[in-house]
């Protein structure tokens, strides 16, 4: 019988502080996944923190922005790594260094090749160290961790972060906020709890945790989202244990292709779209959405946005990337695909 695979993903204010790869943490995480290795697991460790790393050693040339984060991250993948390997050297684990991107995962050229080279870094006794090769484009280790799940056939996805879970309002603010301990499965009323995001350096945040619970959940991988700091986290949240907040996979007849999954759910909507009678029936049979059945939409948005579509009594039916922007919406011809049915996820209850 195969172990059970496990994928860890931990973000940059878990792991840095001051620039630096914070000692303690580093020892608690490698601690960590040798006990899961002693438990019979096989887990992959999805890390950030090379942005952050790689900012404090370039030169101050007046470059912002993407440009900026990618020269950053080209110099802190190979300081993240080296953290890592130290730290699993000496406790007898091999680390292996993994940069992807979700394409990579997802995409008909490298899927296949990166999914066997993983089970084989399992199958041989390697950790992969995982990282969103950001210098090709930033995007969230978040949503790259939920794929690699997905792919791997993971029995559990935990995301490690600097709050304690999900709540019913921000625990930052509100001293008597109440953790949920359990969601039997991911909905836009779940996703509104998410409230602000998380503060830190990193490109997440707690509505980049859920983008990645929608993923994993769907994809028949149960998810956990725990605090970094809470003691024994990682092995506790693989355990099963009562810790953070256990999003359960949502049973589905037929699971959607990886690639589907990433488009539809890897961005929070940016808007949401009325959709006419036949919504609900196109989106169960999973036909296109056209403009003839779509209407009022609340706010603007782009071409190759995500956006919403409700039925007609308000509920959200379907989740997925637009063809066309709003501002094209109104003049489009009737018979014009917003919504293509490789595009979108239908979430209507099975």
């Amino acid at each position: 019988m195969r172990p059970e695979r496990v994928v860890i993903k931990i973000g940059t204010s878990s792991l840095i502080s001051a620039g630096a790869p914070d000692p303690a943490k580093l020892s608690a995480l490698a601690d960590a996944l040798l006990r899961l290795r002693d438990d019979g697991r096989q887990p992959v460790l999805v890390a950030s923190g090379a942005i952050a790393l790689g900012t404090r050693r370039l030169p101050r040339d007046g470059r912002q922005g993407d440009t900026a984060r990618q020269l950053a991250a080209a110099v802190g993948q190979g300081l993240l790594f080296e953290a890592f390997r130290r730290g699993l050297e000496q406790r007898g684990l091999t680390a292996a260094q993994v940069l992807l991107t979700p394409l990579d995962v997802t995409g008909p050229e490298h899927r296949d090749s990166v999914r066997a080279v993983l089970e084989s870094c399992l199958d041989t006794g390697l950790v992969p160290v995982v990282n969103e090769n950001d210098t090709v484009m930033v995007r969230n280790n978040d949503v790259l961790a939920a794929l690699l799940a997905a792919s791997l056939g993971a029995g559990r996805l935990v995301l490690l972060t600097d709050v304690p879970g999900l709540y019913e309002s921000d625990p930052r603010r509100d001293a008597n906020a109440r953790r949920i301990p359990v969601v039997s499965a991911m909905t836009p009323e779940v996703e509104r709890l998410a409230g602000a995001s998380a503060h830190g350096p990193g490109t997440g945040g707690m509505q980049a945790k859920l983008c990645a619970a929608w993923i994993a959940t769907l994809a028949g991988v149960p998810t956990v989202i725990a605090g970094a700091d809470a003691e024994d986290a990682v092995v506790r949240a693989v355990r099963g244990e009562d810790i953070g907040t256990l999003v359960h996979a949502r049973a589905r007849d037929k699971q959607p292709g990886l690639r589907r999954l990433w488009r539809a759910l890897s961005k929070p909507p940016a808007a949401r779209l009325r959709g006419g009678p036949d919504a609900r029936r196109l989106v169960a049979g999973g036909g296109p959405l056209t403009a003839r059945h779509l209407g009022f939409c609340d706010r603007p948005f782009a071409s190759d946005d995500v956006v919403d579509v409700l039925a007609p009594d308000g509920r959200v039916i379907a989740r997925g990337r637009t063809g066309v922007a709003s501002t094209a919406l109104a003049d489009a011809a009737a018979d014009l695909p917003v919504l293509h049915h490789t595009e979108y996820i239908s979430l209507l209850e099975e």
